[in-house]
């Protein structure tokens, strides 16, 4: 019983590759629209994760950065703050440390960097704090501290932006969220429209089949399994499109500069792309059953 509804089964993929091949034009035609919808969901999904995990990145990162004014006494403002509680350490950089920081995080653009006058980049004090004495009344009270010194210009502590971190970690999942779901509905939309313009192909073919006695099943599997290896094909070529663009972008090292902002970019993880792959499935099969409900 098993083998024989194996061998439909096989029958059933040959029937569907010989569609495929009998209007290869037409399939690719699909498929091609096919792609691009998943090609737009994956690039979606790769930006909100490295917008979230630059969002998360952001929030656990415990370094406050003083800006100083220029002629600032840096060297007593160092000795300061290594005197208060719960400081592990600050290093002072001054104008021509900070052409040699840039320098050494972003070595890909040193014949920019030639151009630029280390009297014109500012001098900073860079504060490290240890984990157990950060809480926010902590952090409040030693950025005003800081603030109130002599020849401070800028304090910049990301930590004090927890609660809006927050917020719009939260605003971003939401919009992801809806954002998805409307991709998701569109992808099925496009796999509808594309496998319907397939099947619209055999409208003569399927009215032929059915005079001479054919099953609805007959007719259907293959429509079926032709809509899959369709939106499977489709998924593969979007994912190694976006795996390329990616690829050439690391290749090319257009991250160095991002690192400098401690933004790593990373690409889709397994369960990420499992979780496309079977929202394809799910068009494939949802695009065939609406475009095929009318012949059955």
């Amino acid at each position: 019983m098993i083998s024989q509804r194996v061998n439909y089964f096989i029958n059933y993929f040959k029937i569907a590759v010989l569609n495929i091949k009998s209007n290869i034009s037409g399939n690719v035609f699909a498929f091609l629209i096919m792609s691009f919808s998943f090609f737009i969901m994956l690039f979606f999904l790769l930006c909100y994760i490295n917008i979230y995990n630059y969002m998360e990145t952001l929030q656990k990162n415990n370094v406050m950065i003083v800006f100083l004014k220029n002629k600032a006494k840096g060297r007593t403002a160092v000795n300061f703050i290594n005197g208060i509680e719960g400081v592990k350490s600050a290093q002072y950089y001054s104008n021509k440390s900070s052409m040699k920081f840039l320098e050494k995080k972003v070595k890909n653009l040193k014949s920019i960097l030639k151009n630029i006058d280390p009297r014109n980049l500012p001098a900073f004090i860079k504060i490290n704090f240890k984990k157990s004495a950060v809480s926010n009344i902590f952090l409040s009270n030693i950025y005003l501290r800081i603030k109130s010194l002599k020849g401070v210009k800028l304090v910049y502590y990301n930590k004090m932006l927890r609660y809006k971190i927050v917020r719009f970690m939260f605003f971003t999942k939401v919009i992801g969220l809806v954002l998805f779901l409307f991709l998701f509905i569109l992808s099925i939309s496009i796999s509808y429209s594309a496998i319907k313009l397939v099947i619209l192909r055999k409208q003569n073919e399927i009215e032929i089949l059915r005079l001479i006695g054919a099953t609805n099943n007959y007719i259907r599997i293959p429509m079926f399994i032709e809509g899959e290896i369709g939106t499977i094909l489709s998924f593969f070529i979007s994912i190694s499109l976006l795996f390329a663009i990616y690829e050439i972008f690391i290749f090319y090292r257009f991250d160095s500069f991002l690192e400098f902002f401690h933004i790593k970019i990373i690409f889709l993880n397994p369960p990420q792309i499992a979780l496309v792959f079977l929202i394809a499935v799910i068009s494939g099969i949802a695009g065939t059953y609406l475009s095929s409900k009318k012949f059955f």
